[in-house]
């Protein structure tokens, strides 16, 4: 299993967080639906692509008129949306599956979720996300906390989880945010997980370039 991304969803209001260094924005929390999909649809899809597609497009625009941006991989990437494109902010997340041996086992969804959410307690430390250099938001919070739907894959050969090509289940849970109303122009987003068990960290920081309708 590889962490980039367990229990019900938290009832929690569809609040945001003004966020003002560097341009307008707003961090808001995943359970809201934005072009008609959640924060959890958006992680399911992720992973989703990232298993069957590994080396797939980094930038991916997803939901019902494509205004909802999937940047998608650890390492540097620059992706070009619209303005009015929201952006998935990627937190921490991890996914349990029904064909790796345990930790990641999980023989349904629900199994899957607890699978999840035991490793990403267990071990996450801190994820803080910054806009454009400005103070950093604590994404391990309740609030920013939710599952993606459990999904149904064929993995392929060569796939991310070094087993055989073979059909699969897996479900995905972490800390993850939107970010909407992205001003026109460059932005760079930050986020940094850190570990109890190790000291590598997670980073995810892709350059957004906004253009004007």
């Amino acid at each position: 299993m590889a962490v980039i991304a367990a229990m019900q969803l938290w009832a929690v209001p569809a609040a945001s967080a003004r966020v003002t260094s560097g341009g307008e924005g707003h961090l808001t929390v995943p359970h809201k639906k934005i072009d008609g999909v959640t924060g959890g649809d958006a992680m399911g899809e992720a992973w989703y692509r990232s298993l069957s597609l590994p080396n797939g497009d980094p930038c991916v625009k997803i939901g019902g008129t494509g205004k909802v941006l999937l940047a998608i991989g650890d390492g540097p990437q620059t992706c070009t949306v619209p303005e009015g494109t929201a952006v998935f902010v990627i937190g921490i997340t991890a996914f349990c599956d029904n064909v790796e041996a345990p930790p990641w086992y999980g023989a349904d969804e629900s199994a899957q979720r607890e699978c999840a959410w035991s490793v990403l307690r267990s071990t996450t430390e801190s994820v803080q996300f910054a806009f454009d250099g400005g103070e950093s938001v604590d994404l391990q919070e309740r609030r920013f906390e939710i599952c993606a739907p459990q999904r149904a894959i064929q993995l392929p050969p060569d796939n991310i989880l070094g087993v055989p090509p073979q059909p699969a289940t897996f479900t995905a849970c972490g800390w993850v945010a939107w970010l909407t109303d992205l001003a026109p122009g460059r932005h760079v987003l930050h986020s940094e997980a850190t570990f109890n068990d190790g000291p590598e960290h997670h980073v995810w920081s892709p350059v957004i370039e906004v253009t004007r309708n």
